[in-house]
């Protein structure tokens, strides 16, 4: 799930397409991706593009506002263990530059890439330790250039440095599945309870709500203050809108089906 040109884009994985959807949530239009093996991961990255992560195809897909395929991280899309890829989940790029992939289901690590799609290094290792994952899940970077990281079977989130340096961690979740991150700084997390998670740069717990599908797995922020949210289990986009008679980062939200 993202925004992109005052659009809310999702991802259909299992016939994979690009679904465009108004920010009311009404059927805009939609595009196959014949490059896709499975998609699992969507991102918007800075100068207006896409991360596509194909996590049976093991590659990341760079788009254009188009949704045409402009780079290709991992072009042979070929698994590999303890190297790019093994099953990918997501993708983020710093304002640097620097792609961070999480690399997901098949390897326990994120990896480093630079502009031109050379890797640089990676950073991470099986286990319930700090830089250890269990499926790392979504990721990425904060307002304070803190790579994020969704280690979803050790039930935290993890950050790091843009070194991949560890930092600290959020606990207290089930699970994690998506990231998002709001125009304050607050950190979107959803989980399996399944609810949905609003933390502060300083990780203080500031809001929370249940969410109606199993898995809230994609999630975006849009220009007006709401939060769209791909589920699965059913499979619905989903619309928070924030209360009007709140404004403070602790505003709850009202969910819409659309």
């Amino acid at each position: 799930m993202a925004v992109l040109g005052g659009k809310i884009i999702v991802l259909r994985r299992s016939m994979p397409q690009l679904v465009s959807f108004e920010l009311n949530g009404e059927y805009e239009d939609s595009c196959s991706l014949p490059n896709v093996v499975f998609g699992h991961g969507l991102r918007t990255l800075p100068g207006n593009r896409l991360a596509l992560t194909d996590m049976d195809g093991h590659k990341v897909l760079i788009l254009d506002a188009s949704f045409s395929v402009v780079q290709t991280l991992s072009p042979d899309g070929l698994p590999r263990h303890l190297q790019p890829f093994n099953h990918p989940t997501d993708c983020t790029q710093s304002t640097e530059g620097i792609f961070y992939v999480a690399d997901g289901y098949g390897n326990s690590c994120v990896h480093m890439f630079d502009g031109a799609g050379q890797h640089l290094d990676s950073f991470g290792a099986p286990g319930i330790g700090p830089s250890q994952f269990s499926t790392p899940h979504s990721i990425l970077i904060d307002h304070q250039n803190r790579v994020c990281v969704a280690d979803r079977e050790n039930d935290r989130v993890q950050r790091f440095d843009l070194q991949g340096q560890f930092i600290d961690e959020i606990g207290g979740l089930h699970k994690p599945m998506a990231l998002g991150l709001r125009s304050d700084g607050a950190l979107l997390v959803t989980d399996q309870t399944p609810r949905l998670s609003v933390y502060s740069p300083e990780r203080e717990l500031v809001g929370r709500c249940r969410t109606f599908g199993t898995y809230g797995h994609g999630i975006a922020t849009l220009q007006n203050g709401g939060i769209a949210l791909a589920e699965m289990l059913p499979s619905k986009l989903r619309i928070f809108r924030a209360c009007k008679r709140f404004n403070s980062v602790k505003a709850p939200y009202r969910p819409v089906a659309v």
